[in-house]
């Protein structure tokens, strides 16, 4: 795990999860996408360019780590 995400890092998973699960019957984003959106948005909002891993909750670590380690391996478009 990293210490601190990037904003891009958190805009790359935030992809990365919308091409791989489909959008709900609401066409909103993916669980994933969505709990990265989150973050995204307040730090476009407090305009930061990073986020303290440590201050992930459970669900947005899991979602940021599976997807960047996906995309290191290659396994993303």
């Amino acid at each position: 795990m990293k210490a601190n995400y990037s904003i891009a890092d958190i805009e790359q998973a935030i992809n990365y999860w919308t091409s791989h699960q489909a959008a709900d019957s609401n066409l909103s984003l993916c669980p994933a996408a969505r709990v990265l959106a989150n973050i995204y948005g307040e730090m476009i909002y407090r305009r930061e360019t990073s986020v303290a891993a440590d201050t992930l909750n459970g669900e947005q670590s899991q979602a940021i780590e599976t997807a960047l380690h996906q995309m290191e391996l290659g396994l993303a478009p």
